[in-house]
């Protein structure tokens, strides 16, 4: 196990920097995600822990131990990859054992290592098949296998489920993260998928563009964004937004848009005053913090017009259009409209954002 440190990382191919200024304490023993969209420097980034890339400037540090100059070999980490990486002329148990072969473990020991690690993972009844006999979910688990045998300091997965189907990767994330109590070993987890984050992860590195948007424990991060970006991609359905005139009258402050005329709390108008002295603002609010409804609210809403409805088993999605912008709500499956109908929103002010039209960040 090891407390991973990224202090004022770089990563630059030629002139184009991939990863900028990183600053990330992994503690140790824990999970920690590094969740962004595709380019945004989160692959770099573990390659560069596993020795992989080169660091242009700044360190990765094990335990206080400098690793920059640490050949891959040597820094005791064992990486699993989207592509699974197995040799397919080899059984599942050779596949398991070529690491410790490698470094030129007894047989003995490399039986008793394989055959934990399978049992483990529920692979014990598999262990003379062939990668081309298994299905996506036993190759992962077999080359998540080989990784634990090694008893290393540091798991790195990149990506490790994207190629299986909806559900097994939903059975997946639950496995890894099983796992990863079980072991007690510090893991780092690079992903696309916000819900893979969400769900697994005791915190959350969220990239874009190769610089650190935000660093936090999943529940910081969706209630929390630190600016507009963070909160579009982090949640699903994602966050609505609404740009709004700022209206300041004696006694409250008000969103005022076409559609709607809605005022802050007491503490959301001290945060306005403080942090935003524009006369506009970008609202966000989640579909799940609303409420719709046909029958006019005697209270502050918004009204809008249907424009379709999904059903999700458990769930009804509904996008409403107002006169500047399309917003999803969140609903019971019972709710009966159609597309068309005029209908009348309520908004959890608890709940909502706003954001700066500017800089993006978030005010409240």
């Amino acid at each position: 196990m090891a407390t991973i440190s990224f202090r004022g990382v770089w990563k630059k191919y030629g002139d184009l920097p991939a990863v900028k200024d990183l600053n990330i304490e992994c503690e140790d023993g824990s999970f920690l995600s590094i969740l962004g969209p595709s380019g945004c420097g989160k692959s770099s980034t573990m390659r560069m822990v596993a020795g992989l890339e080169h660091i242009t400037s700044g360190d990765i540090l094990f335990d206080n131990q400098r690793v920059n100059d640490l050949a891959p070999k040597d820094r005791d980490v064992a990486m699993v990859f989207e592509n699974y990486a197995l040799y397919p002329h080899k059984t599942v148990f050779e596949n398991m054992a070529n690491p410790l072969r490698l470094r030129g473990q007894d047989n003995a020991r490399i039986k008793e290592r394989v055959t934990s690690a399978a049992k483990l993972l529920e692979i014990d009844h598999l262990l003379e098949r062939r990668p081309q006999e298994l299905s996506g979910g036993q190759k992962q688990r077999v080359a998540i296998g080989r990784a634990i045998v090694r008893e290393p300091k540091l798991f790195l997965f990149d990506e490790p489920i994207a190629h299986l189907d909806a559900k097994l990767r939903a059975h997946m994330r639950g496995e890894i993260k099983h796992l990863q109590r079980s072991l007690g070993t510090t893991m780092i987890y690079v992903t696309h998928d916000q819900i893979e984050a969400m769900s697994m992860a005791d915190k959350i590195a969220v990239m874009y563009e190769g610089e650190l948007q935000q660093l936090g424990t999943p529940r910081e991060v969706y209630n929390n964004p630190v600016n507009a970006w963070v909160a579009g991609f982090v949640g699903e359905p994602a966050m609505n937004f609404v740009d709004c005139r700022i209206v300041r009258e004696k006694d409250q402050v008000v969103f005022s848009h076409p559609d709607f005329f809605i005022s802050v709390t007491p503490e959301q108008a001290r945060l306005l005053q403080a942090k935003c002295q524009a006369d506009s603002i970008r609202m966000g609010v989640r579909p799940d913090v609303m409420e719709i409804s046909l029958e006019k609210p005697k209270g502050e809403h918004m009204t809008g017009k249907i424009f379709v409805l999904e059903l999700l088993g458990g769930d009804m999605i509904v996008d409403v259009d107002l006169s500047d912008a399309r917003i999803r709500v969140k609903t019971s499956p019972d709710f009966r409209a159609k597309e068309g109908d005029t209908c009348y929103i309520t908004v959890n002010r608890e709940k909502w954002h706003a954001f700066s039209r500017d800089s993006g960040m978030a005010v409240f």
